[in-house]
């Protein structure tokens, strides 16, 4: 009873997993192609007056920056939910060995004969708990690496993070020049009036 729900736990958490894997994956590849049709709309774009120019490349440049931002944020996140999809994986294997090893302890104390008589239920229970034992140490044992190769990366995250900066202070520098670009076209408008 208790691997059916385990089973059912793990495949509930495998398949959101793998629903916010292919969403995401599905994202960065329309994502692509949004870039490739806006890059080809861009180089067919005529401009009226260099100030149109002007601000129309300002406000292409804060929409691929605030996008980049996105993308990140959704990798960020899809890691995050990796790491907890298996932490929860973990916790449901260790309660049930935790569980499992409480009916040992209460099997033990009613005594010889009772374990005498229930030994083959006893045996089936001791070798699940063998079996998912065995599977928590395969699981940390991937913890382990994968947590190396945390550490060893934790500078590209950093640099990540201080890329992640320099894009949102040229998100305000585009935001900055647009400002002025629309100043300069205002000033042009109320000119010819």
């Amino acid at each position: 009873m208790t691997d059916k729900k385990d089973s059912t736990q793990n495949n509930k958490s495998d398949k959101v997993m793998n629903e916010i894997s292919q969403e995401l994956g599905t994202n960065t590849v329309n994502r692509i192609q949004e870039i490739a049709d806006e890059t080809q709309r861009l180089k067919n774009t005529q401009y009226q007056n260099p100030q149109h120019k002007q601000i129309s490349q300002e406000i292409n440049c804060l929409a691929n920056s605030a996008r980049g931002q996105q993308m990140s944020s959704q990798q960020q996140l899809q890691s995050t939910l990796n790491q907890a999809s298996t932490n929860l994986i973990d916790s449901a294997r260790l309660e049930t060995l935790y569980g499992n090893a409480q009916k040992l302890q209460q099997a033990a104390q009613l005594g010889i004969s009772n374990l005498q008589i229930n030994i083959e239920q006893y045996k089936t229970m001791i070798e699940q708990m063998e079996k998912d034992c065995h599977q928590q140490q395969v699981a940390t044992d991937t913890q382990v690496v994968q947590s190396l190769h945390q550490a060893i990366s934790s500078m590209a995250q950093a640099q990540n993070s201080l890329l992640q900066s320099q894009a949102v202070d040229k998100m305000f520098d585009s935001i900055t020049k647009c400002q002025a670009s629309l100043a300069q076209i205002e000033q042009i408008n109320q000119q010819t009036k």
